[in-house]
């Protein structure tokens, strides 16, 4: 989520220089969009002079000591630069209709040697709901790589030789709708159709003319916090629907929000008070757009009190930080108040979510991302125990739920199931805001992928 650092400490000005010089100079590809190669020891570069900068408050829980203690190391390793592109292509949003959206592709481009023969990594990322933070639109501000961690991950993986791929997500990226916050079979649709396109750029075994690597035919997958719960959600759909199209080598779904009608359900019913509450109102906003023709419960109308039924629905267009959205709601960061998310929701929305039979409680049930099938692959669950923002019980939920139907791990590496429980040492006493969910994200991610590269 490895202390030397000695290749970056030896560069040159003037190869630090000229490198900087080639990652800024943007070119069109093949399939339409921005693409730029980019030295990881630059990166890293880039990256350390980034962290001691101000940043955006809804990044500041990150961790980037962990980084740099974890994935530092990847990017001075000087095998491959990173050819980094936005991809563009179809796939059907949660209204059932054809959109055109978007992602980042980070493909590793040998520096010496002939084309490389690599696995993909499909990567999930966790929620965001500011559309500048998507992972494609890093390419567009590339003088700012801490406001993209994930991606900042993902290019630290593919400068080993991987193929890595962030789908930006319905109503982000380029997509200016409405973002289909875990509805799981839409936005795994979505992650399949990036899949494609990335197979397609890269050209499989055979290698794309335009492309720096080759597929060998091996696909793993990773996320955090939603991107864990995409993941899954992705697992399932290509192990029922596409199984003779792909192949999953391994699967890491890391802190998912599994358990939509169980331990979220419960949070949002607490009456405890919470560091992140505008998650309580995107999930009314993804389950409006998308169940909107079925049940009229998710609207701002019949589920948030006023005034906030006409002030914060406007605010999940893409062009507000999260942290906006929970000051809208009532918290404050100067000096800190924190709020309980239900006390914007009205009495019949909290009855309907209250009844395990309602409409509301049945569609966040046919969106937990474990129910109704059994992994045959390896999969490995990673949760931090003490997480505040996604209880770990939504991933002890996942895993009961998969050994009850004999789908957990029972040899090393083997197909079914495993969970894993983080045990960083995350400090948030300092701080009334930050949190361990993601304190530990970095960590986890870093003992996540180290489990893929055992296969």
């Amino acid at each position: 989520m490895f202390r030397a650092l000695t290749t970056v400490r030896t560069l040159s000005a003037a190869t630090v220089a000229a490198t900087f010089l080639l990652a800024g100079c943007g070119s069109k590809s093949s399939d339409g969009g921005n693409s730029v190669t980019i030295n990881p020891a630059v990166l890293l570069v880039s990256i350390k002079n980034s962290i001691q900068q101000p940043v955006e408050r809804a990044l500041d829980g990150w961790d980037w000591g962990s980084y740099i203690s974890n994935f530092a190391p990847l990017l001075t390793d000087m095998q491959y630069s990173l050819d980094m592109r936005k991809v563009t292509y179809q796939s059907t949003g949660a209204d059932g209709k054809q959109h055109s959206m978007t992602g980042l592709l980070i493909l590793p481009n040998a520096i010496i040697g002939s084309k490389p023969s690599v696995p993909i990594l499909m990567y999930q990322h966790g929620t965001e709901v500011y559309r500048r933070f998507s992972p494609s639109q890093y390419l567009n501000h590339q003088d700012r790589p801490k406001d993209y961690p994930e991606v900042m991950v993902a290019a630290a993986i593919a400068s080993t030789g991987y193929a890595v791929a962030l789908v930006d997500y319905e109503g982000m990226g380029d997509h200016t709708g409405t973002q289909p916050h875990v509805v799981g079979k839409v936005l795994a649709g979505q992650v399949v159709d990036m899949l494609r396109a990335s197979r397609d750029i890269i050209g499989g075994t055979a290698g794309n003319s335009s492309s720096p690597c080759r597929w060998n035919n091996k696909l793993f997958l990773m996320g955090y916090s939603e991107g864990g719960y995409v993941t899954m959600a992705t697992t399932r759909e290509l192990q029922i629907n596409h199984a003779a199209e792909f192949t999953v080598t391994a699967s890491a779904p890391l802190s998912g929000p599994h358990d939509l009608s169980g331990a979220m359900r419960r949070l949002i019913l607490s009456d405890s008070e919470f560091k992140a509450p505008y998650f309580a109102p995107l999930l009314l906003t993804g389950y409006n757009y998308a169940y909107g023709g079925k049940t009229s419960d998710f609207s701002p109308a019949f589920a948030l009190l006023p005034p906030y039924n006409t002030t914060l629905p406007r605010l999940f267009d893409g062009n507000s930080k999260s942290d906006t959205i929970s000051e809208a709601m009532g918290m404050t960061f100067s000096p800190v108040k924190l709020i309980v998310p239900k006390s914007i929701m009205t009495q019949q929305f909290i009855a309907q979510l209250t009844l395990d039979t309602s409409p509301v409680t049945g569609f966040m049930r046919e969106n937990d991302s474990y129910r109704d099938w059994a992994p045959t692959v390896p999969m490995r669950m990673i949760h931090h125990k003490n997480d505040e923002l996604v209880p770990y019980s939504n991933s002890q939920a996942a895993f009961d739920a998969f050994s009850t139907v004999g789908a957990k791990s029972r040899t090393l590496r083997g197909p079914g199931v495993e969970l894993i429980e983080e045990t960083a040492t995350v400090n948030v006493s300092s701080d009334p805001v930050k949190t361990v969910h993601f304190g530990s994200a970095f960590p986890e991610l870093i003992r996540g992928w180290k489990w893929l590269e055992g296969f």
